[in-house]
């Protein structure tokens, strides 16, 4: 079986290429390359530049990509490695404006509980509590930023609740591991030096929200 053309797929006996390219490689108008030693038309690229070319381009392509979360070079991911490595556990609330903007609605992630208001919250016990302020007609801020000052920088803890017309917090103790408690310890002391009133509530006390939350707010 005879060699085919490398230009058109033609038979071209023991030849690489055909009778038409011969002749047109006799007129100037077909060279081989001098990089990889392919035959091609004269004005049209080597199939080694489209090659380069396109690799090239795919790199400048994969290098404008830029992560969903935060807008840093992602290079072709949707998420950079930093968002990545923050919420790959995790669930993130996203807000994508005009296919332009992209605003996180969530820092932390996990917002899977929908409560009866329509809001999320991060765990059932919390998805319990705040139902019961909105069952018994009780204003609640979700995570309200309380801001306070340490080595003369400003910082600030994320309560459970914050009841406005009580100008209180409410603070629910779920885990009960050393670092967990050391951090609830913590924010107990940011409460305490602030002058702020918190409500603390553990699991036991979701069995009766009412027994918890009723006397400890002054309500009948």
């Amino acid at each position: 079986m005879g060699k085919t053309c490398v230009i058109c797929g033609k038979p071209s006996g023991m030849y690489p290429l055909c009778r038409e390219h011969l002749q047109m490689k006799a007129d100037g108008k077909v060279i081989k390359c001098e990089d990889c030693g392919t035959w091609h038309i004269v004005g049209t690229p080597c199939v080694c530049t489209s090659s380069e070319q396109k690799s090239i381009s795919d790199k400048t392509v994969l290098s404008e990509l830029t992560c969903l979360l935060c807008g840093e070079l992602s290079n072709g991911k949707h998420f950079c490695r930093a968002c990545y490595a923050k919420y790959k556990d995790r669930s993130v609330d996203i807000r994508i404006t005009n296919c332009k903007t992209v605003e996180k609605l969530d820092e932390y992630g996990n917002l899977q509980y929908r409560c009866a208001d329509g809001r999320k919250v991060r765990s059932r016990a919390e998805a319990m509590i705040s139902d019961w302020l909105y069952n018994n007609k009780i204003r609640s801020v979700y995570e309200e930023p309380v801001y306070y000052s340490e080595n003369g920088e400003t910082k600030s803890i994320l309560p459970d609740f914050y009841l406005p017309d009580y100008g209180c917090y409410i603070e629910y103790n779920e885990l009960t591991s050393e670092q967990y408690l050391k951090s609830k310890d913590y924010t107990q002391k940011i409460y305490a030096e602030n002058n702020l009133k918190v409500i603390v509530m553990n699991e036991k006390d979701l069995h009766d929200i009412s027994a918890c939350l009723k006397p400890k707010l002054g309500l009948h």
